[in-house]
Parts: C-alpha cells; structure tokens; sequence
C-alpha cells in the first residue's frame, strides 16, 4: 500500500457471539486498511416461537453479549485475552462499530455514502443489501455465506448440511447482486464434517474457510489484481428456512448433536485473561444429549 491511500472498508455483522469471533478474526489482518463495523441485532418472530432457536439465541446472543462481555469489559483486563469483546476490539483496533436495523434506508445509505468505502464485506449480518448499498463501494460488496452455494442458499445452511448426511459444510465468498444469496462466486471452502461433533463446533469452523477466502481477495486488492467471480448454476439452487422442531427431531433422531458444554465453555474461555474464571452463571450448564440444562443449542464461527 505504499505511496496509496488505505483501503476503506465496512464489515457488517452481527452482534453476537459469532461476530465478535469473526471481528477476531478479520480485524487484524486489515491494520493498514480504515474500517468500520456495522452490526446488526436482527431477530426473526421463530427464533422466539421455536423452543431449540430460542435457546440458540440465548446462547449465541443474550449470554455472551448481555452478560459475560459487559462483566468483562467492567474488569478491564487490558485486553490480554486471546479474544476481545466488541468494546476492546474497537479500542484495540481504533473502528467504530455502529448498531444498524436498516441499512437501506435515508439515514443508512447516508451512513455508508459519507464513510465512502472501497469495499464491503459481509458475515452473519442477517439484513439484505439492496442495489443502492452494494453498489457504493468501487470494489464491490462481498459476502460470506456459510453454506456451499446454490446448493445450500437461505439460512441455518450448516445444520442443513448434517441433517442431510453431507461429508463436508462448505463456506462461500460471493459478490452481492440483487437476490439473496445469487451473486457470482469468489470462491468455496470445504470443513469436513465430524459426526461426533456438534452443530456448534461445525458452525464455529464454518466461517474461517470463506474467511481465509476474502483475506486472499483483500490481499489481490492491495496489489491491484482483478478478482475473478463465477456465476452461479441457479438450476442448483435450494433456498432453505429456519428449522422448525420437527427438524429438530430429526437432527437428534439421526444421532447428532445440536450442542456440547464442553465446546462452549472452551470458546468462552478465549474471553478470558490467564487466571480469569468464567462468571458462576457461564459454567454450571451441561446435558448428556446435547442441550444445556433449561435452555439448549447454540452455534456461534471462528476462534482465533
């Protein structure tokens, strides 16, 4: 980037577990680039109104963000943990990281127009781009879809992938046009699937193969390469919902697990300084078929 002005850049996510995680992620690999964070706080009516999507959001949502994070960013720890909550990633990082409900709207449009951004990367945001967002930024507005597309196009794309015996989830960096989930492909990574793991474990390594994708394409950008895009064979394309509780059912019935305590507690602990214990309330969950006791699933994306 020498002799060039930094990239300016807008990463959408949500806030939630898993964006924090990607934001783990992403943010320092893009030191020399200007950024900033838009996230969103989306909840789809059956996420309250499906027992197990419920308690995935509690998990994912309302546990890390309204009760560990505040807890951790009142104890400032210095930010010595291997993973930063929201607030420390922002002052690690020096970006602003804005809640957004409608990207698309005057007040928006005006958000992005003004911070003027070369390219947008989205991951987990939950709300849809419309042509006069994506069409901003020079470079183009990305997205990383968790899920193999056209084949698995729409939501919950990795807990589909089990259900249906697939041998691997794949992960997707595509370009956003006007469809959901239609635009040309950058390019797919593979995470094989290991049956004796649970739906949180696949979706937590899901993100990072089309995470490692566009760190590829940032780098082909810095050195001012084209970025090669695929279209995609909508013949091919199977748009999917949230589950309902018969998928649930389903999931469970085939021997698979929607959730391991063990493999949550371990993804909070990277929250954590050395020596620094899990509040009381983070570590006295557990079931033998998967759920927590009261509540239950959770899935969340990429640790450092």
């Amino acid at each position: 980037m020498t002799g060039k002005a930094p990239l300016r850049i807008i990463i959408c996510t949500k806030h939630d577990l898993a964006g924090s995680l990607i934001l783990n992620t992403l943010l320092p690999a893009m030191s020399d680039c200007t950024v900033t964070v838009l996230m969103s706080e989306k909840t789809r009516p059956v996420e309250n109104a499906v027992a197990e999507l419920a308690e995935i959001k509690f998990f994912e949502r309302d546990l890390p963000v309204d009760t560990l994070f505040p807890l951790l960013d009142a104890a400032e720890s210095g930010g010595t943990a291997p993973l930063l909550t929201f607030k420390g990633l922002a002052a690690r990082h020096g970006v602003a990281m804005r809640p957004i409900s409608d990207l698309n709207g005057p007040e928006g449009e005006a958000l992005v127009r003004d911070f003027a951004p070369d390219l947008i990367i989205s991951a987990r945001f939950s709300l849809i781009f419309k042509q006069n967002i994506y069409d901003i930024p020079r470079l183009g507005t990305y997205n990383i879809h968790p899920g193999a597309l056209p084949r698995y196009a729409g939501l919950f794309a990795p807990f589909r992938c089990m259900l249906e015996g697939g041998a691997s989830i794949g992960c997707t960096l595509h370009r956003v046009d006007s469809g959901i989930d239609t635009g040309p492909v950058v390019g797919i990574g593979y995470l094989p699937i290991d049956p004796d793991r649970s739906l949180l474990w696949h979706v937590v390594n899901t993100y990072r193969p089309g995470i490692d994708l566009f760190l590829d394409l940032l780098d082909r950008v810095r050195q001012g390469a084209p970025v090669a895009v695929m279209p995609q064979d909508r013949s091919q394309r199977r748009y999917g919902s949230l589950p309902g509780a018969e998928m649930f059912h389903e999931f469970r019935a085939k021997g698979l697990k929607l959730f391991d305590p063990a493999e949550y507690l371990e993804i909070l602990s990277g929250f954590l300084t050395p020596g620094q214990a899990l509040p009381v309330i983070m570590a006295g969950f557990g079931g033998a078929d998967g759920r927590m006791s009261g509540r239950g699933a959770s899935c969340c994306c990429v640790p450092v």
